[in-house]
């Protein structure tokens, strides 16, 4: 086995993906269970046998690969029961090396009723962004303090906070401009207007700087942190979106989910083992113009 090949094999290592019922969290997941790890998913609900079928049929894995896969159901905003999964999962996980901070409250254009969750920054609540901030803040400080620990007694850990080029730029409010245009009249005279969320924007700035404190603090116990920032992932949009999202690409499309298994498996494995506290943009060149 080559060099690069023992970089990249994660055999005898144990990875926590949250979130990892989700498009980008199955990617993740079988990216780190193809490269040899042992992978436990923590979601908010999960169908274990939708799961598994979706994990066959999307990546190819094999009975041999989803032997090496458990899965948990975890609501990471509540410290009860973030509590309750380490003291379940806590004796096998002696050999944690990975924490990929995946899960995160995203109201996917296309998926969601735009008019309720896409509001305007004048007719925001305070719930309207701290629901945001449970999810990507706390459930990612509550699932690392608990991650670390383990950590510091292995020897060695690498943490990756999953951020967005939305925490890095301000949102392109032009793209969701043909949502309004297609609002009833109705809705226009009452003043309806749809925009991408400002507390999404916030929750993905603040953990790169999460990133950054984790990485200072807990070098000394050979714990490496790094956030990994996405472009726009293609699932199922509206083609009216993902043209105009396109053309603001400089490669002229949104990613396909498999892109970003590559950038993972670098900033988990010792193929990064000199980079901490650094932020890879993965966008297309979106972050460029």
């Amino acid at each position: 086995m080559q060099d690069s090949e023992k970089n990249l094999d994660l055999s005898n290592k144990t990875a926590i993906v949250t979130g990892g019922a989700g498009i980008l969290g199955r990617t993740y997941s079988s990216a780190l269970l193809k490269s040899g790890a042992r992978v436990i998913i923590l979601d908010k609900k999960i169908d274990e046998k939708k799961l598994v079928n979706q994990l066959k049929a999307e990546m190819n894995l094999g009975k041999n690969l989803i032997k090496n896969l458990q899965m948990l159901e975890c609501d990471i905003t509540n410290t009860k029961k973030v509590n309750q999964v380490f003291k379940k999962i806590g004796p096998s996980l002696d050999d944690l090396e990975i924490l990929v901070n995946n899960a995160s409250l995203v109201k996917q254009v296309g998926n969601e009723n735009l008019v309720d969750t896409y509001k305007p920054f004048l007719e925001m609540k305070p719930k309207d962004w701290e629901e945001y901030f449970s999810v990507d803040l706390t459930g990612t400080l509550l699932i690392t303090q608990k991650a670390i620990s383990f950590m510091i007694k292995h020897g060695k850990g690498s943490i990756i906070n999953i951020s967005s080029t939305y925490g890095v730029l301000s949102p392109d409010q032009r793209l969701y401009d043909h949502f309004n245009k297609s609002l009833t009249e109705k809705q226009k005279k009452l003043g309806v207007k749809i925009e991408k969320p400002i507390g999404y924007s916030i929750s993905k700035s603040g953990i790169l700087n999460l990133t950054r404190f984790l990485a200072t603090k807990f070098a000394k116990d050979n714990i490496r942190v790094n956030t990994l920032t996405l472009g726009g992932v293609f699932d199922n949009n509206p083609s009216s979106f993902v043209k105009a999202y396109s053309e603001r690409t400089p490669l002229g499309r949104m990613a396909n989910k498999n892109e970003y298994a590559g950038p993972l498996l670098f900033l988990v494995s010792d193929m990064s083992s000199y980079m901490t506290g650094s932020n890879l943009i993965v966008d297309g060149g979106w972050s460029s113009w």
